[in-house]
């Protein structure tokens, strides 16, 4: 497949748009397609392949008022174009799939093809999903959330 096709569907070979897209319908803005959704995808895909396999996007971007309707930071990098919300893989526990994501975003070039792979510098840890977001800046944030998001809830 050539890139040209490829970047029709989604930014990478395993991210479409549609995933990309608010969960309420508003596609992923067109804007932020290189900028953001690029570079969030490698990070992505990073993450994919030491999984060694499919890990469902349970949210990414979100318009402002879908984000306020499901109890997000008023200052979510989902808003921005920036952020997935990553369900646990099959068979995997949080701990584990953290321990992943932890060692892509302290060595983000070891695990891709892509040398100019951007920094990891938000990673938030729920129950049953792992937040991962490329936001401006060099310092990692890490938070962990008690709650279930509403979305997850809405989704069921």
């Amino acid at each position: 497949m050539d890139t040209t096709d490829q970047f029709e569907n989604g930014p990478s070979a395993h991210l479409s748009w549609d995933e990309l897209a608010c969960n309420n319908g508003v596609p992923y803005p067109v804007r932020w397609r290189h900028s953001r959704a690029i570079p969030m995808s490698l990070v992505f895909e990073s993450i994919r392949q030491i999984i060694g396999g499919p890990i469902k996007v349970n949210s990414a971007y979100r318009t402002i008022e879908y984000n306020r309707a499901v109890g997000g930071s008023r200052k979510s990098q989902h808003t921005e174009g920036r952020a997935l919300d990553l369900g646990l893989p099959r068979g995997m526990l949080t701990m584990d799939f953290l321990a992943v994501v932890l060692e892509v975003a302290r060595h983000p070039s070891m695990h891709s093809i892509n040398l100019n792979i951007p920094k990891l510098t938000g990673i938030g840890v729920y129950p049953t999903f792992i937040h991962i977001d490329t936001r401006p800046g060099v310092r990692l944030v890490r938070w962990n959330g008690a709650r279930v998001a509403a979305e997850l809830i809405r989704a069921a």
